[in-house]
């Protein structure tokens, strides 16, 4: 396992363990407070390696959490509590870490990504229907929460920032680049071992037509 690959299985393991706490945690809520799902959905370029919801009593206590790419949607995570009748003054906390830029367990280790904190008011919600805790993540630095049972593409969907994440020109490039230097260094290091190295052509040619049928699948730049 390369460092990258370590740093990944960390990660991995480190949600999966809170997932198993939070699951447990989810299972035995009844009555008052009601708990409600989390799912992060991420509108912005910059991805997260820690969404989470907590109380405003406990703002470091995590008590529902994921990661979220750019431009996406994380799972769905268990649970947050929330009284079963709204009120007004009804808070939750959402705490955010930026991604990782680490490529190499060691530098993951120096990286000291700060935890923040925001306190956000909850808008009102079906009393005894929770449903989920969407955490909508937005270009302006600014977080929306919205308590429904509806998800953002829904035309019952309450909230002000309606649909999925539709990820900018810009970082749709960012991805075709990586794409093709990854595709185009393959090819190229193909093509060096039969050239070079005398390899058997015929070993190596399904690597080059596979390499080739990606680079030309991805077309264009957008």
């Amino acid at each position: 396992m390369n460092a990258a690959s370590a740093v990944s299985a960390i990660w991995r393991w480190a949600f999966l363990s809170m997932a198993g706490l939070m699951l447990s945690a989810c299972a035995g809520i009844g009555g008052k407070p009601l708990g409600a799902s989390m799912t992060a959905v991420n509108y912005t370029g910059q991805g997260y390696d820690w969404v989470a919801v907590a109380q405003p009593q406990t703002p470091e206590q995590a008590e529902a959490a994921d990661m979220v790419s750019p431009y996406g949607g994380s799972g769905i995570m268990c649970c947050v509590n929330l009284p079963a009748k709204w009120r007004p003054g009804v808070q939750l906390v959402v705490q955010t870490k930026d991604e990782t830029k680490a490529k190499t367990s060691a530098e993951w280790s120096r990286e000291n990504i700060p935890l923040r904190l925001r306190f956000v008011e909850v808008p009102p919600y079906a009393e005894g229907d929770v449903g989920t805790a969407w955490v909508q993540l937005r270009p302006d630095d600014k977080i929306a929460l919205v308590v429904s049972r509806y998800d953002p593409s829904s035309a019952n969907w309450p909230g002000v920032v309606r649909g999925w994440p539709k990820p900018s020109l810009e970082y749709r490039r960012q991805l075709w680049d990586q794409e093709m230097r990854l595709l185009t260094k393959d090819f190229s290091d193909f093509q060096a071992k039969v050239r070079v190295d005398g390899a058997d052509g015929e070993k190596y040619q399904d690597a080059i037509d596979s390499a080739r049928k990606q680079i030309n699948r991805l077309g264009k730049r957008p």
